[in-house]
């Protein structure tokens, strides 16, 4: 039976993807995933990264994946991707509303993104921002609000300074930038707040050849954006 371990999810031959699976919902408690049927990640709580170094390999094409509480058979996201040959992911379980009612599970979603581990040029870094955050709204929209970023030395006056990225919107992910390896502060706004209040403010240390992804999410219980976002060691 060669042929059967080499089916659904590692590939032997060059026609595989890989993948990996992020845990971006505040009000989830433990998640399982399972792909195909198959239980690949287990007890995956806020923040985790299952596996925790490098991806699961699939064989590339389309893939049921599940995402559960843990211990239990609910699917709280039931969902068919598509991987592409020689390519990598982030699926990311990600929160579509505020927090739930008591003993109600949280509305969540899979959110499927592409990765680019090519390690940067001599010197940099490279950084993207996947916006996974349903707050703040924007009241005028009535969907979650974009958001500027803004990555520069710390101690900056941003008043007057040009985003990073500009006008993120939910459940995108930014392009990479590719920055010279340094001390950054990592600014997010609200785009149309002109008074560019921030909603998170870290300060990072970037070597270079580092490969990074900084997820945006709601504190728990929802209402506002998490200061610290989730960071994915994505190269070194």
């Amino acid at each position: 039976m060669l042929g059967a371990s080499c089916a659904l999810i590692m590939s032997c031959g060059t026609d595989h993807s890989k993948v990996r699976f992020v845990h971006a919902s505040p009000d989830a408690l433990g998640l399982d995933v399972a792909v195909d049927g198959k239980t690949v990640a287990t007890n995956l709580t806020f923040g985790g990264l299952s596996p925790a170094s490098d991806y699961l390999t699939l064989t590339a094409g389309n893939h049921r994946v599940e995402f559960r509480s843990t211990g239990t058979t609910d699917d709280l996201i039931n969902a068919t991707a598509g991987f592409a040959s020689q390519t990598e992911y982030t699926l990311l379980a990600v929160e579509l509303s505020p927090a739930p009612p008591p003993n109600t599970p949280p509305s969540i979603a899979a959110l499927l993104k592409t990765d680019n581990n090519s390690p940067p040029q001599s010197g940099n870094i490279k950084v993207r921002v996947i916006h996974s955050a349903p707050d703040p709204v924007d009241v005028q929209q009535n969907e979650p609000a974009h958001v500027d970023v803004y990555i520069v030395p710390p101690g900056s006056n941003i008043t007057n300074a040009t985003p990073t990225i500009a006008s993120l919107g939910y459940e995108q992910a930014s392009d990479y930038q590719n920055v010279a390896a340094a001390t950054y502060e990592i600014i997010v706004t609200r785009s149309t707040d002109l008074t560019k209040a921030r909603l998170i403010d870290q300060t990072y240390d970037f070597t270079a050849g580092q490969i990074r992804t900084l997820v945006t999410v709601d504190i728990p219980g929802g209402g506002s954006m998490s200061g610290t976002p989730l960071e994915l060691s994505d190269l070194n």
